[in-house]
């Protein structure tokens, strides 16, 4: 389970985005026999690199502790569980000889980074089916996305008179997944959302193509996916995808 970064998360592969589910990690998902078996596994495929106290060594990351929770906070169980079963390790370390683990293995593991990061025990495993109804959050709850992370808002397309192109009467931030897709599932979510009163300048357009013209989205209700930039005159964000979601924002 080598260098578990925040970059293979967001390029790789199609998930999940994170949804309040009203379960959370504090309500007791796994078992402590379940938790066991993973601090097995974890030991034998995941403990070289990431230190068997899962603190991380270079660039490979903690597994627990504040760092870990500013990656995965507010997303469900099933990003993490499929970057671990699809990134770890990376293909550079591959060999034929690399073990393939089953779903049930990663499972085991991931309720042992559970168990490590203070989250408690409960009566029944947790099942494959229910890493997706399952959300990361800390004592308090749900809280803002931290900086720089990959982030969904929905507004309107708007130029200022400085000449900056922002979206104005956005929805308030929220994590996000795959940063340079739009499914039809998000759009008609953000179709039905309601304006906010939030504003973000939008920045990196090249990203999206030579062939992008913003002047042509002015006025329309956008779904935009990027990355989160807090800077104490305003926010931004560096724009990876965006989409209409209607022609106009009235």
């Amino acid at each position: 389970m080598k260098h578990l970064t925040a970059i293979s998360f967001v390029l790789g592969f199609a998930l999940l985005p994170q949804i309040d589910t009203g379960r959370t990690v504090w309500d007791g998902v796994y078992n402590e026999a379940q938790a066991e078996r993973g601090a097995l596994d974890y030991t034998k495929n995941c403990g070289g690199c990431h230190m068997e106290n899962m603190a991380g060594q270079g660039e490979v990351p903690a597994l627990k502790g504040t760092a870990f929770m500013d990656r995965w906070r507010d997303y469900s169980l099933q990003p993490l569980f499929s970057l671990i079963k699809t990134e770890m390790p990376p293909l550079r370390f591959r060999t034929p000889g690399t073990p393939k683990l089953s779903d049930e293995t990663y499972t085991d593991i991931l309720t042992y980074l559970l168990k490590a990061n203070d989250f408690p025990a409960g009566a029944s495993e947790l099942a494959l089916d229910a890493l997706d109804k399952v959300q990361i959050v800390g004592r308090e709850g749900p809280a803002p996305p931290p900086n720089f992370a990959l982030v969904l808002v929905v507004g309107c397309m708007a130029l200022t008179a400085d000449s900056r192109w922002v979206v104005v009467a956005a929805t308030e931030p929220v994590r996000a997944t795959m940063p340079d897709i739009a499914t039809a599932e998000e759009l008609r979510a953000s179709l039905a959302k309601r304006f906010g009163t939030r504003q973000f300048r939008l920045a990196d357009f090249g990203y999206l193509g030579a062939e992008f013209r913003p002047e042509s989205l002015r006025g329309q209700k956008i779904q935009v996916k990027g990355y989160l930039i807090r800077q104490r005159e305003f926010e931004r964000i560096s724009v990876t995808s965006l989409q209409t979601v209607a022609s106009r924002c009235g």
